[in-house]
Formats: structure tokens, sequence, C-alpha cells
């Protein structure tokens, strides 16, 4: 399959690495403007240095409601729109049964897995994806 993307803008999650990373470089070798998050600069810089194309680090929290809104916001104010977002980032801070888990652990879960994923999309429809798609 060949993607082509060239103008568009994409916004990934948990972008410093893995299957993050991976989606990040296949968007950029497509064409497109791509913003990776993740919650420490550092390893967005690296990622960054490994993607061929057009990468732009940003950290951010992906339970954050607050960083969501920013992070769009400022993709959308430097780029000029917000084409595709992809909710990459989790996270599994207890392994083992779920019946087992500590409630610290199930919130954090909670936060990133659940409520971030619902923040983000919340934040690029509202932002630019109800007028313009996406």
């Amino acid at each position: 399959m060949e993607l082509a993307l060239t103008g568009k803008v994409a916004l990934v999650t948990g972008g410093s690495r893995g299957i993050g990373e991976g989606i990040a470089r296949a968007f950029a070798e497509a064409g497109a403007t791509v913003v990776i998050t993740a919650r420490k600069i550092e390893g967005l810089r690296e990622a960054a240095t490994r993607i061929d194309g057009e990468v732009h680090p940003l950290a951010a929290h992906a339970g954050d409601p607050v960083a969501a809104a920013r992070t769009v916001g400022d993709t959308i104010d430097r780029f000029g729109r917000l084409d595709i977002l992809v909710n990459n980032a989790a996270t599994n801070p207890h392994l083992g049964r779920m019946i087992d888990v500590d409630l610290a652990r199930w919130d954090k879960t909670f936060e990133v897995n659940l409520r971030g994923p619902f923040s983000w999309i919340q934040e690029a429809w509202r932002q630019w994806m109800a007028d313009n798609g996406g």
C-alpha cells in the first residue's frame, strides 16, 4: 500500500519509540508534516533525528486534557491545519491480574489509555476537524 500525504499534518501521541515512532516514520516518508508527542522531550528529539522527513517533537502528557488542548492548538497555529490524529500513547503500570491492581495504577491506566485519547479526539474535532475534516 502506498501512502500519499504531501501537504497533510499528522499528530502522533507516544511518538518517541516503538509503534508510535514507526507510524510517524511512515507518515513522514509519505510526505506529511508530523508532530510527535510524549512526556519527555529528550526521547522525542532522538526519535526525530531517526526519521527522514519533517518531524517536530513536542512534549505533552497523553493523559492530560490541558496538554491535549495546548498541543492540538500549537500544531494548528504552527502548521495551519491538523489532518490526522493517532492516539498511540498508552501505559501498563500493572502486570498481572486486573483484580489485583491497586487503585493508583488503575487510575493511571484509565487516565492515559481511555480518558486521554478521548480528550485528544475532542480537541482535534473542536479545534479543526469539525469544520475541515480529518
